[in-house]
């Protein structure tokens, strides 16, 4: 009888120890994934990676049609206070192998965005309101978690295992993200998105909960621009974030010759930047001759 009841009691306080050790374990979900990496990431003071911004299209006029690529990739830096974004990387045209190096920084004061843009040694100046679909904000597209998918397994990124979570976006969404691309496509007529269907990864760092990347694909757009008589149909367009650092950045210093320079309307930056491609073409096919 005591081995019994001994065992009886051994067994009761296994069963309370799994039963206590339960209630205390949080169940990984993407929701909750998601919103505490936005959390974290509204208390992170600063944040380094890198970002890639691929467009493949299409383009006809007076029955020519020809197809092109865009890209712009580069380094990135963030700081919360004060509130400056800062990139520095290349666009690349594949029409006659065009490559031009680029310097942006914005910095946020009120409600008003202050952009520094720098090509070719020359620097414009332009304000524009504070655009919460901006490349920093990007992990925002996440929403609230309830529509992604959380896979059942991790992957590695650097030795450091990150959750991976998925979903579909469409029409109004795919837009906001569009807008960060505003440099590569303004000018070449408004586009109904509606339409569109686009892929999102998202992954989160195991140890941190903060974002690790975030990737968007969207294939064939099925839609077209109409401009003048030109003809623009996008056949694919990726967007991708890194997120490799937090925290490690005390402060972003804009240089003084961005400062300096002449400030400009943000329709006049496409005449501005359409007038370096000009030089750009011209150089090149100089070189070519």
């Amino acid at each position: 009888m005591r081995k019994k009841i001994v065992w009886l009691l051994a067994g009761v306080m296994l069963l309370s120890a799994a039963a206590f050790g339960g209630c205390g374990k949080k169940e990984v979900t993407a929701e909750s994934l998601v919103k505490e990496a936005n959390e974290n990431m509204e208390k992170a003071k600063s944040y380094i990676g890198d970002m890639d911004m691929q467009m493949s299209m299409n383009i006809s006029s007076e029955g020519v049609a020809m197809d092109m690529d865009m890209g712009m990739k580069g380094t990135i830096e963030y700081t919360a206070e004060p509130e400056i974004f800062h990139m520095k990387g290349t666009m690349d045209m594949s029409l006659l192998g065009l490559s031009m190096d680029m310097d942006i920084y914005s910095q946020v004061e009120d409600d008003k965005a202050i952009v520094y843009m720098g090509m070719m040694d020359e620097w414009m100046k332009s304000e524009t309101e504070v655009d919460e679909s901006s490349m920093q904000e990007i992990y925002t597209i996440a929403g609230d978690g309830k529509d992604m998918t959380l896979a059942e397994e991790t992957e590695k990124i650097d030795d450091r295992e990150v959750y991976v979570l998925t979903t579909t976006i469409t029409g109004e969404e795919f837009e906001e993200i569009m807008g960060v691309m505003e440099s590569m496509t303004e000018g070449v007529g408004e586009m109904n998105w509606s339409n569109v269907q686009a892929n999102v990864t998202m992954k989160i760092y195991k140890d941190t909960i903060l974002p690790a990347s975030v990737s968007i694909e969207m294939s064939d757009s099925g839609e077209g621009i109409e401009s003048e008589g030109v003809s623009v149909k996008f056949n694919s367009i990726s967007v991708v974030m890194n997120y490799t650092d937090f925290d490690s950045v005390d402060s972003i210093t804009i240089p003084e010759e961005a400062l300096a320079a002449h400030s400009v309307d943000n329709g006049d930056i496409l005449g501005e930047e359409e007038s370096i491609l000009e030089s750009e073409v011209f150089e090149a096919e100089t070189k070519a001759q």
